[in-house]
């Protein structure tokens, strides 16, 4: 699963951006290294709490630094350093990873933990560590990256919102139902452990079926989640187990130790094969408020209700809809394609299936689409995909459908129909066979993906 240490295809690519590079005014682009832990951490720590030092983010740099990180390591951070001055003024890292879509595995590349300090910021630095930070993604073989991050900052890098993050429903504690005199719960719940990941980890499995796109947790990732060592804390996950109060295990629910904007938020939560999701929830709520009780004395901030984002849709609320009388609209995950043909040909089993499904099975011909500077062209012999390649189209030759650029992302992704994208848009337009096509091809289809932090 580790990827921390640089293939040799990596550091050639590193070679290529001659890393460490000169930015000029005594501004040096590196490789971090594990004596860079400590200043990193206090600086990202720093930017990311504003007015108040952000210990969390701090402990992860300090972590995610070091040569036992599992998944990242110091081969995978990219750091600015003033040289003048000796401190670290800009960094980023890349967290790899395999998301599926439709069922279909595929290489992803996180970036995450981007800051800047604020002295340093309106130079440029983010945009060069991108540049490298995109060559380094796409010597692993990555056919995308994705991050999540704060309003419209990343569609400057070539970033789209192509499918909803996070969304959801609030229960305020107001609405937690309580145990009647003499009552006692007929649920528990405790933290979980590795042991009982054979019994969670196909809950999971089941929960990303309704989602087009996930993010597969194999028994390293779960242990990963789980890891308890003290260095490890800072991106520990607190998933708990749900059982009977004689030890049978029913479900589980993940959530955080933050308050977030007088939330505790939730962002899993399933319970086994024949369980009444409804009948255990109750109990999940009142420890929900207890927990959010106890955090908010911890860290001196008020909670007043649980955030469930788990997406638009979501078993829970059918289950206890009078529970959840207010909703959240989703956020978007950002996401990258740098050679969607490549990408389009890694998926055509899928597109394939869809299409073999639909009133334009065995289709045969050559679809064109625009996103006016560029365009893209894929190729059907008798329902299959014969070839996707890019395609250049021009003023007498403007193909079968329109997109302004990187919207097409969108309709990939399955957040938005190709009429509900014309609504949105007035240059995204589509010819009648064409429209049918991509109906068939790209249906909307939500998704949640709960990807490795």
């Amino acid at each position: 699963m580790s990827l921390k240490s640089p293939t040799l295809k990596q550091q050639i690519e590193l070679m290529r951006y001659a890393l460490p590079r000169d930015l000029g005014n005594d501004l040096i682009l590196r490789v971090a290294t594990r004596d860079d832990a400590e200043p990193l951490a206090q600086m990202v720590g720093r930017v990311f709490g504003r007015e108040n030092f952000d210990a969390n983010v701090a402990a992860y740099a300090r972590h995610y630094t070091d040569e036992t990180h599992p998944i990242i390591g110091p081969s995978n951070v990219l750091i600015v350093e003033d040289t003048r001055v000796d401190k670290i003024v800009s960094t980023m890292c890349l967290i790899p990873q395999t998301w599926t879509y439709a069922g279909i595995p595929f290489p992803v590349g996180r970036p995450e933990v981007v800051a800047t300090d604020p002295e340093y910021r309106n130079r440029g630095l983010v945009r060069e560590q991108f540049k490298t930070l995109h060559a380094l993604s796409d010597a692993m073989g990555h056919l995308v990256q994705g991050i999540t991050g704060i309003h419209w900052y990343y569609r400057q890098f070539e970033y789209e919102y192509a499918f909803d993050l996070g969304g959801g429903r609030v229960c305020h504690f107001s609405n937690v139902p309580a145990l009647k005199e003499g009552e006692a719960d007929p649920y528990r719940v405790r933290a979980m452990t590795p042991d009982d990941i054979p019994f969670i980890a196909p809950l999971y499995d089941r929960a990303c079926a309704r989602s087009l796109v996930t993010c597969p947790r194999p028994e390293s990732l779960w242990r990963y989640f789980l890891d308890d060592s003290p260095l490890a804390r800072a991106y520990r996950l607190p998933f708990q187990i749900i059982e009977t109060t004689d030890g049978r295990v029913v479900g589980y629910v993940d959530c955080s130790h933050d308050i977030w904007q007088d939330v505790i938020v939730v962002g899993e939560i399933a319970a086994a094969e024949g369980q009444s999701l409804r009948a255990l929830t109750p109990t999940v709520l009142r420890w929900l408020k207890a927990h959010g009780e106890t955090e908010s004395a911890q860290q001196n901030k008020p909670v007043n209700a649980v955030y469930f984002a788990l997406g638009r849709e979501h078993p829970l609320f059918d289950a206890i809809p009078e529970l959840l009388p207010r909703t959240r609209l989703p956020y978007g995950w950002y996401i990258r394609v740098p050679d969607v043909p490549r990408l389009l040909r890694h998926l055509a089993p899928a597109l394939e299936d869809r299409l073999a499904r639909s009133a334009m099975a065995g289709h045969s011909g050559a679809l064109k689409i625009s996103e006016y500077r560029r365009g893209y062209k894929i190729v059907f012999e008798n329902g299959k995909i014969a070839n996707a390649e890019t395609w250049q189209p021009t003023v007498d030759e403007r193909g079968d459908c329109g997109f302004p650029p990187l919207v097409f992302l969108q309709l990939l992704f399955g957040r938005a129909t190709i009429m509900e994208l014309r609504e949105f848009f007035p240059d995204v337009w589509a010819n009648d066979e064409p429209t049918i096509l991509l109906d068939a091809l790209f249906p909307k289809q939500a998704s949640c993906v709960c990807a490795v932090g």
